[in-house]
Parts: C-alpha cells; sequence; structure tokens
C-alpha cells in the first residue's frame, strides 16, 4: 500500500515542472553504478532470487516501490560523477522534510574512496536543507568476505565517515552503518532499521510490543510487513541477526503452507476474518502469529514457554493485534 501526496505538496523531483511529486515519507536509495542498489529493492520487493539479479539491466530511470504505511522506497540511478549528472540537478526540496530517510549503497569490495567522495557531495546537499536527515549507509556484496574482514572493512569506513563529516562540519548524529549482501537477511534488517523511523505512532507501536512482551513472557516481538518481511516495529530488547533471520524464514514457511492472508475477508478488519497460527519447535520453543490486517502480521518468539502460559499468550495476542490495528488506522 503506497503514500499518494497532494500535488502542492514539498519534495519535486526536479526543477522541472511537471515531474512526479515524492511521497511524504520516503527513502531515498542512492549509490554508484553497480554497488547493488536495485538488485537490493528486486530481492525484497520483487522476491527475485539472488543469482537472477546478476542479468539486471543498469538503472537509468528512478524506480519507485511502496510499502505499507503510506512509506515508498526510491532508488534513483547510479552516480558516475555527481557533478554531470541528474543527482547535480535534484531540487534540494527532495530531502526535505521529517520523514526522509537517504540511503546509500557501498560496494564494500570496489571503489570505496570514490564512492564516499561521492557520497560526501549526496550528504552537503541534503543537510543543506534538512540537517536532521537520517544518513544510512549500506556497506554492500560482504558476501564471500570473512567475518573478520568485514568488521574491519565496517570500522574502517565508519571512521573515515566521521572523521571527514566533522571536518566539514556536517550533521553525524544520524548516521548509521550496515553490512548487507543479497545472500542473506541482512538487506531486509537494515530497510527494516531504516523505515521503523518512518512508521506513524512508532513510540506506540513499540511501547504495546514491550508490554506485550513482559506480561506474557516473550523473548521478541516483530510487527511484520508481509510482502516484504521487513519489520515495521518490535520491542525494546535488542534485535539479534539470528532471530530476525529465523523469523523471516518461519513466516515465509508458514505463509507457504497455511497461506495466512488468503482468507483475510472483506468484512473490514474483523478479529473473526484474520488468522492466528501457533507452532511448536523443539522443546518448548512456540512461535506465536497474529493476523493484524490485510499488510501486516505480529510474530511472537518464546523459548521458556511452560504449558500454562498458552492460552494467556494466545488471549494477549488477539488484544494486541486489535489494538495495533487501531493504532495504524
Amino acid at each position: 500500500m503506497g503514500l499518494t501526496t497532494e500535488a502542492g505538496s514539498a519534495a519535486d523531483m526536479t526543477h522541472n515542472k511537471g515531474e512526479e511529486r515524492l511521497a511524504e515519507r520516503r527513502v531515498l536509495l542512492m549509490g554508484m553504478p553497480r554497488s547493488g542498489k536495485t538488485s537490493i529493492l528486486a530481492v525484497i520487493f520483487d522476491n527475485m532470487q539472488p543469482y537472477d539479479t546478476l542479468s539486471m539491466l543498469p538503472t537509468v530511470q528512478r524506480g519507485t516501490y511502496r510499502m505499507s504505511m503510506g512509506i515508498t522506497v526510491y532508488d534513483f540511478p547510479g552516480i558516475d560523477d555527481y557533478s554531470e549528472t541528474q543527482y547535480n540537478n535534484l531540487s534540494p526540496s527532495v530531502y526535505e522534510g521529517e520523514h526522509a530517510s537517504l540511503v546509500y549503497v557501498i560496494d564494500s569490495q570496489g571503489d570505496i574512496q570514490t564512492s564516499l567522495s561521492t557520497m560526501y557531495s549526496i550528504i552537503r546537499m541534503a543537510q543543506s536543507v534538512n540537517p536532521d536527515i537520517p544518513i544510512n549507509i549500506f556497506l554492500n556484496k560482504v558476501d564471500g568476505l570473512s567475518e573478520e574482514l568485514r568488521q574491519d572493512i565496517q570500522q574502517d569506513v565508519q571512521n573515515r565517515v566521521m572523521k571527514t563529516m566533522t571536518y566539514e562540519s556536517l550533521n553525524s548524529t544520524f548516521v548509521q552503518f550496515f553490512l548487507t549482501t543479497i545472500f542473506d537477511e541482512s538487506i531486509k534488517e537494515a530497510l527494516s532499521r531504516v523505515v521503523r523511523r518512518l512508521v506513524p505512532r512508532y513510540n506506540s507501536l513499540e511501547t504495546i510490543l514491550n508490554s506485550f512482551c513482559s506480561k506474557s513472557s516473550l523473548d521478541k516481538a516483530f510487527l511484520f510487513d508481509i510482502a516484504t518481511k521487513v519489520f515495521l516495529a518490535t520491542d525494546s530488547s535488542p534485535t539479534d541477526s539470528l532471530m530476525y533471520m529465523f523469523a523471516c524464514h518461519t513466516l515465509e514457511a508458514i505463509q507457504d503452507i497455511a497461506t495466512i492472508c488468503s482468507v483475510y475477508t472483506a468484512m473490514g478488519e474483523e478479529e473473526a476474518g484474520l488468522q492466528k497460527t501457533v507452532v511448536g519447535m523443539d522443546g518448548s520453543f512456540k512461535i506465536y502469529v497474529y493476523q493484524v490486517n490485510s499488510f501486516s502480521v505480529l510474530l511472537c518468539l518464546n523459548t521458556m514457554l511452560i504449558a500454562r502460559q498458552d492460552s494467556l499468550i494466545e488471549y494477549n495476542g488477539s488484544k494486541i493485534a486489535k489494538a495495533i490495528r487501531q493504532i495504524l488506522r
């Protein structure tokens, strides 16, 4: 579900009149050619297999990918030279607004220094109109690299970026770094951490999930976007990458087996028309999935389940799903 903006809103694509207006809640995905930007989105939004992205043509026009919650991801063409491309002609209003977020993708096995130089040019322009715009740096294509080398690359890039931004008096408060590859769930986890800043009433959702986990003795709770497996909200406890990966795979398996959203009725968002699924794993480990509405599900993990808690968790889960539906309306 995408957000339709009014013709009179800010955020023009370029200075040219007649261009499409950008969505209010938007992620701006930029980077050099062959950095893997479009491949990331193809895997997440189009369910393309990673190896199939190798034959994709370079991006020459901006792509648009719509999520739930009115969030839109824009894939900009690769930048060979910032001063000689359409990026230099972008209207500064592209970066305006408290619900805009910048993602810059770097090929971690490519020319990092040139990519960083281009990124600094973009950041200067973005912060000239929006000093507090979140800047998310995806160090992409880390597949095939050892864990030690991945961490070394991230630390080196992080040190260089922070040093340069400090020297140029750029705001580094909202800069985040992510190691990503299309061959695992790291791209979805990274995008999750980007878009959750754009989710309406996120603090209320987090508070509800914290209460649910506390009162039901749950280890973790995720509010997932069904189509992309990107989490829109989670409780405030630390999110382990392996736990998120397991949650993604579990949700995919449940969808494959039960098609949990196929019975979502046209009755609106009545609780009776939504699905609940409980999956028992080894020993006392259980997973609870509650369909919130047509585009999101609540997935809960519990590794210390006591049998008599089943009914309590299922009751609380139904109430929490209902509360989240009301928040999202």
